[in-house]
């Protein structure tokens, strides 16, 4: 399941760094706060996430890709909301950071 949501994630990844977008340009629109126990917190929405994948062009992922994707990132406690927190932690790790995309090293 995570080795699905991985290859996933990589492909996001390569379509974002491709068109010079970030994680946020991308999903901006679906991105809501919310108050968790006195804190403040980015959630994004099942659909949302989908919806920015979307528009990345990536059209193709089955419906078994899918689940295994928000499985991994969906938040029961949360109404199955995702972190944007942690999704841009995740994002981290194929080179893409909060404030820009991967820039090359000089």
């Amino acid at each position: 399941m995570i080795d699905i949501a991985e290859k996933i994630f990589v492909r996001i990844a390569d379509e974002i760094i491709k068109q010079q977008l970030t994680v946020r340009e991308i999903l901006q629109e679906h991105i809501f706060p919310a108050e968790i126990d006195g804190e403040e917190y980015e959630l994004l929405s099942p659909e949302g996430l989908l919806e920015g994948i979307r528009d990345l062009g990536i059209e193709d992922l089955k419906q078994i890709e899918v689940q295994y994707l928000l499985k991994v990132l969906s938040k029961p406690e949360l109404d199955g909301a995702i972190l944007m927190q942690e999704l841009l932690q995740i994002m981290e790790n194929f080179g893409l950071y909060d404030d820009g995309p991967a820039q090359e090293s000089q």
